[in-house]
């Protein structure tokens, strides 16, 4: 047996965890790269107004104080100002980059000497931060950005250089910091995420183990099992498509256990008569005067048995598709005169009047053998269950709206109960399986006549009220006058059909011409 190595629901826990995290790992990425080029961005553009503000400080005092000690102390207030505000250091250096002073107190013991190779500017503005932790601590365990710009005397030429700097260790606290929360939440949108995921999984695959376990229970012969069906989703779909074809393959089942509890009967029935009798003749049993007799007897059950095979052998032909159709267009009052008349004695014995019975032209288009044997079908089922005395009525009437031939075969007697109209028309079915024992018949007979009916374009139902009556109703499709007078030109010339001889019986009265 089968066994999967993985289940579905594992299968997509692990799936969509995968994505989460892949995800959150993408986002938290991004993040930082963006959180980090954003306050780099703004610290550059704060150094940048810091080197702005001390130049302009500069400029003021005509740029006497670049290089001069008295200068210098002059605005040491305003730098310690400007650098408190924008929370950054204060270098100036000469014309030959050589750090004068700072206002961080490490940086003033590099007095005189010059700053960093990469911070050494010709040009007049500073573009980019560069790391000049050199001059700032003795471990260099923190990063520092500088922005730069040259200042010019009245000649034009460089008298000294102002550096704004700032250390990138708050960048990197807020980073740290960042990291963590989103960590922190991502951590448990993860734990959500997977416990949803698992609800969500366990609630998906549930129904698909119950959908499991009752097929596994069908194929072991429990064809009882049914999955209960909840939602309407395509799993509730699944649910229910196999629910049906449980009941179909249970019917079915059902089905074929009465016919072969009829077909048994029907079969071993005759054959017993067929046996006795016979071996009655030989022994000598019956007497040579009651031979013919009983030969008749013989003959009749083996005609029995002929019927019950031919049935067999049309249904398996309607299943396999090999029933060919030879569509034409003529008068069904001829079919059913043609059925009426082969009933005649079974009329007559049993003393059931006929009603309705008035042909007039009515044309269809279907293939005449087949409806004989459909008309042929309802009229002896009508027969078998009218009483002695009762009645036997047909009608046939055009629905002109829908172009089709209505044909109605009522009879008499107990009816159909109403739980059992639905299923008359199924392969094997018998409203009541003890009529077998004196009612001849298989069940098949009104399913081969509701499939021929629908091969032939039309439909059929059956109505019935309990000690009343039961009508099986009948629709073909109508032949047009067109058609009608392409494939019959000499029906012009005809009123009506020519009407049948007249049976002896007193119930069945021969048609009337129209």
């Amino acid at each position: 047996m089968y066994k999967p190595n993985r289940s579905i629901a594992s299968r997509f826990f692990i799936s969509i965890t995968l994505l989460i995290v892949a995800n959150v790992f993408i986002f938290g990425a991004t993040l930082v790269m963006f959180a980090n080029r954003y306050f780099e961005s703004d610290r550059l553009n704060t150094l940048n107004i810091c080197v702005q503000s001390v130049e302009a400080n500069i400029l003021d005092n005509s740029r006497i104080y670049i290089s001069r000690d008295d200068g210098i102390r002059a605005i040491a207030d305003e730098l310690e100002l400007i650098s408190e505000t924008t929370q950054s250091i204060i270098i100036l250096a000469d014309k030959d980059g050589n750090i004068i002073t700072s206002t961080n107190q490490y940086a003033r013991n590099f007095a005189g000497r010059p700053m960093p190779p990469a911070a050494t500017y010709a040009a007049k503005m500073v573009t980019s931060a560069v790391n000049v932790s050199d001059i700032f601590s003795e471990n260099h365990t923190s990063k520092y950005y500088a922005v730069g710009k040259a200042v010019f005397d009245a000649q034009g030429q460089v008298a000294g250089y102002i550096y704004a700097c700032s250390s990138t260790k708050h960048i990197t606290l807020f980073t740290n910091a960042l990291m963590s929360m989103f960590l922190l939440s991502s951590s448990i949108m993860i734990l959500v995420s997977s416990i949803v995921a698992l609800v969500v999984t366990s609630h998906m695959t549930t129904p698909l183990r119950k959908i499991a376990d009752a097929a596994k229970r069908f194929s072991q012969g429990d064809l009882s099992v049914r999955v209960k069906v909840e939602g309407a989703d395509e799993v509730a779909h699944l649910a229910a498509t196999f629910n049906n074809m449980a009941e179909f393959a249970d019917k079915n089942e059902t089905s074929r256990s009465n016919f072969v509890a009829n077909i048994a009967h029907e079969l071993r029935t005759p054959m017993t008569s067929i046996k006795g009798f016979v071996d009655g003749i030989i022994d000598g049993t019956i007497p040579p005067e009651k031979q013919d007799t009983y030969l008749n007897i013989v003959s009749s059950e083996v005609g029995r048995l002929a019927r019950l095979t031919n049935s067999m052998l049309d249904m398996s032909k309607l299943e396999s598709g090999e029933f060919i159709m030879n569509v034409s267009r003529y008068n069904i009052w001829d079919t059913i005169s043609d059925v009426a008349f082969a009933f005649e004695s079974r009329i007559e014995n049993a003393d059931i009047q006929v009603r309705g019975f008035e042909p007039t032209r009515m044309i269809v288009s279907a293939d005449k053998d087949i409806i004989h044997q459909v008309v042929y079908n309802i009229v002896d089922n009508a027969l078998k269950f009218t009483h002695q005395g009762g009645y036997i009525g047909f009608n046939v009437s055009e629905d002109k709206a829908n172009g089709m031939i209505v044909v109605k075969i009522r009879n008499s007697g107990e009816g159909i109960a109403p739980e059992a109209l639905p299923y008359i028309f199924d392969r094997f079915y018998k409203t009541d399986a003890s009529r077998s024992v004196h009612i001849k018949g298989a069940g098949i007979g009104m399913y081969i006549a509701k499939t021929l009916v629908n091969r032939s374009g039309g439909d059929i139902h059956v109505e019935s009220q309990l000690g009343e009556y039961t009508e099986f109703i009948f629709t073909l499709p109508a032949a047009n006058d067109k058609n009608e007078k392409t494939a019959e030109p000499k029906a012009k010339k005809e009123k009506a059909p020519k009407a049948p001889k007249a049976p002896k019986g007193p119930r069945l009265k021969a048609p009337k011409h129209k």
